[in-house]
């Protein structure tokens, strides 16, 4: 049923195939985008929102008898919040 693949696979290359260069170069001439002071705005919202979120939970902790560390709660939240922030400003 497919017998004229096998053909394609391993068919001899041309004369001066080969010597072509597949892509010689490639520009792409874009301005960086400006940055967004409305989204740096949102960043330093949610920053304090993060920290007033990692405040409360170490006074939680403390205040009643939660069987956990705060730290297992506060250290992958500010390790996410700063991740974000550096892809953020990687970005520009």
């Amino acid at each position: 049923m497919f017998p004229p693949f096998p053909k394609f696979f391993h068919r001899q290359p041309v004369a001066g195939e080969t010597d072509l260069p597949f892509v010689e170069q490639v520009r792409i001439a874009q301005a960086p985008e400006p940055r967004s002071r409305r989204s740096e705005v949102i960043l330093i919202g949610g920053w304090a929102l993060i920290i007033l979120k990692c405040v409360l939970v170490w006074w939680l902790c403390n205040t009643y008898s939660v069987p956990i560390h705060p730290g297992w709660v506060i250290v992958p939240t500010l390790l996410g919040a700063a991740l974000c922030t550096a892809l953020y400003w990687r970005r520009f």
